[in-house]
Formats: structure tokens, C-alpha cells, sequence
């Protein structure tokens, strides 16, 4: 169960903000949309900022909002931090965990790991949402997660990163594409084929586009054919035949292993790519957020 906000009506201010809308946040609360609209204007008048301006889009914040947006939500989680403690028996974890991940580590690495900490802590929620590596940042950021778990890089001064597996990001293709029947193929063949990527944003794209440049090459030089926000689409698109693609090694393995897509041995354009835990600057996460980074980085 979630503990109560210390104040109402900072509950409510919060999901006009989040929902940017009157309406959205009434049906939310389970209120009136006038009393919705009293709440956000007794609090306008109790801080004698506005917090909101009227758009086309609904209600968009005014720097003073943006500002007390972040405070509420610093507000709230540390509120039910402590209210965790309190509640929460010796030995016992409970509460809430929100996750935010990326389609691969969601599809071929948190599972294991999420079976084995609800089993040792059955009574903790873990919420997990799941997006491209920019999106997943941005979450952390703004304090819509506690912890994030990407597999693309990550250079912002404002988070923590710990790296917690390493794998390769590989170039595949259909059995029957040309550069999957050689036994190794050049930098300069790759780029000339038509190829499917993943959307800007998304680690592997990063990481091989970081590759591309170390060898001098120009991403803009590829020839794409499709880009796609889903690694599993790439991987049908490119056993299709559309062109050939890359994806994390751990992604692939039983398309290769049953025949369906081959690797592309190109000893020169070899991609390390990494997962890593992200956490915001400041404390190491406590609670829940200390038991799962634990089990995650103790992982074999």
C-alpha cells in the first residue's frame, strides 16, 4: 500500500502536472473538476506564484511550477521512504519500486532477475515501464522512477552509473543475404547494404554509431532503409529480408542458434556494448532500491 501524501493538495497539483489537465486529474482523484480547480487555486494563493498557464494543450506549467513540480515529487518520495521504515517490520522489506528499462534487458535479462527479488521480498511492487535509453534518463530525471537499467550510454553529470553486464551488439542478417555466406566481410561492405536501425535515441544506435566514428566513418553514410523502435521488429525485418541490422548478442541467440538470422563476421567493426544501472546523484537508493541494486550487481 502507498502511504498519503503529507498534503492533499499537493496530490492534486501533482496530477494536474503529470496529466496536464483539469479533467484527467478529477477522474484520477475521484474528485469534482471544480474542486480540482480550487485546490490548484488556494495553492496559486497560498505561494503567490501562478503555477499553471491555460494552452491549447491543457495546463502547462510556468517556471514557478516546473520548479514545485520537482520539489513535490522530492516531497513525496521522501515521505514514503519514511513511512516505509516505519511500517515496515525487521527483515521485512515492503513499498514500492519503479523501473524503467529498455525493450532488450526487459525481454532477455530483468526477468531472472525480477522472479528472484520478488521472491526473496514478495511484499515489495515493482512497477516497470519500459522505453528508448534518452527516455528512460529523462524518467529518472524527473523522478517518474527510482532506478533505471539501460543498454546504451550515458554521460549526464546529475546520475550515477554502475555497468552490471557486458555483451556484444552484433551485425545479422537473413540466411540467404549475401554478407551472411562469407567468412568475414569488410567495414565498407557493411555500410553499403541497406540496413534497419533503431530509432534515434536507442542504446544500440548509439553504441553503433560511437563504433562507425572510431573508424572514421560517418553515420549519415549508412544506407537506411527502416528505422524501428523495437528490437524485435529489426530482428523480423531483417529475417524478412530487408536488409541486414544489429542487435545485442544476448537478443539474437536463438534466432541464430534455429537458423533464422546469421551473425556478419566483420572482425573490424566490432560493437561492446554495455547494461548499466542508473541512479540519481546524491544517497546510494535505500530500501528496496539498495536490495535490488545489490541482487542486480551480484548477478553471474
Amino acid at each position: 500500500m502507498n502511504p498519503p501524501m503529507m498534503n492533499y493538495r499537493l496530490e492534486v497539483f501533482r496530477s494536474v502536472a503529470e496529466s496536464q489537465s483539469i479533467s484527467k486529474a478529477a477522474r484520477l482523484l475521484h474528485l469534482s473538476q471544480p474542486a480540482v480547480s480550487k485546490h490548484v487555486q488556494q495553492l496559486e494563493e497560498t505561494l503567490g506564484v501562478p503555477l499553471f498557464i491555460r494552452s491549447v494543450r491543457g495546463m502547462d506549467l510556468t517556471p514557478a511550477g516546473l520548479v514545485y513540480l520537482q520539489h513535490v515529487r522530492e516531497i513525496a518520495a521522501a515521505h514514503e521512504a519514511v513511512a516505509q521504515r516505519l511500517q515496515t517490520p525487521a527483515g521485512i522489506l515492503t513499498g514500492r519500486l519503479r523501473l524503467g528499462t529498455n525493450k532488450t534487458i526487459l525481454s532477455y535479462y530483468l526477468p531472472k532477475i525480477l522472479a528472484r527479488f520478488k521472491k526473496q521480498f514478495p511484499s515489495v511492487t515493482c512497477e516497470v515501464t519500459d522505453g528508448n535509453t534518452d527516455t528512460i534518463i529523462g524518467a529518472l530525471l524527473d523522478q517518474r522512477i527510482d532506478l533505471a537499467l539501460i543498454e546504451g550510454p550515458c554521460h549526464r553529470t546529475e546520475i550515477q552509473k554502475e555497468v552490471f553486464f557486458e555483451d556484444e551488439i552484433i551485425w545479422i542478417a537473413a540466411p540467404s543475404h549475401p554478407l551472411a555466406q562469407q567468412a568475414k566481410v569488410t567495414p565498407a561492405m557493411v555500410i553499403e547494404c541497406p540496413i534497419v536501425v533503431r530509432e534515434v535515441g536507442a542504446g544500440t544506435r548509439q553504441f553503433m554509431e560511437s563504433a562507425l566514428r572510431r573508424l572514421g566513418i560517418r553515420p549519415n553514410r549508412l544506407k537506411i532503409v527502416q528505422e524501428i523502435p523495437s528490437p524485435a521488429g529489426v530482428k523480423r525485418l531483417v529475417s524478412a529480408g530487408l536488409g541486414i541490422g544489429y542487435a545485442f548478442r544476448l537478443g539474437v541467440e536463438q534466432e541464430i542458434a534455429s537458423g533464422i538470422l546469421r551473425k556478419i563476421h566483420c572482425p573490424k567493426l566490432t560493437i561492446r556494448g554495455a547494461f548499466s544501472l542508473l541512479f540519481r546523484q546524491g544517497p546510494s537508493p535505500s530500501g528496496v532500491g539498495q536490495a535490488f541494486k545489490q541482487m542486480l550487481l551480484s548477478e553471474e
